[in-house]
């Protein structure tokens, strides 16, 4: 059994940085969609996602920060996802060739 972390995010304006920690699962996946269309803006401008303290991270996750990502590409902004090295995330994002940043 798996004991993941419930979804949680914190925004920071002044950085335009959304941190995002916990489990990005079925339950949360809404919400974390909601989270990156609205601290963006609707993609309209620059948003940086740290995922440095997410647990869990399947496809769904995926697909939801593709889908971002490519809105934000569209609307000519950057949506630029921060990972610790070797960590879960890291490791689904380099199979599914989505770029991300490692945290430093």
């Amino acid at each position: 059994m798996v004991d993941d972390t419930p979804y949680a995010a914190a925004y920071d304006d002044a950085a335009a940085v959304l941190t995002v920690s916990g489990s990005v699962d079925e339950l949360s996946g809404p919400t974390f969609r909601a989270d990156l269309e609205k601290h963006s803006d609707g993609f309209s401008r620059d948003l940086t996602v740290d995922l440095s303290g997410v647990d869990f991270f399947p496809s769904l996750a995926v697909g939801v920060l593709a889908v971002a990502a490519k809105n934000a590409r569209n609307a000519g902004h950057e949506l630029d996802v921060v990972a610790v090295p070797g960590s879960i995330v890291a490791r689904v994002l380099t199979i599914s060739r989505l770029p991300y940043r490692e945290q430093r």
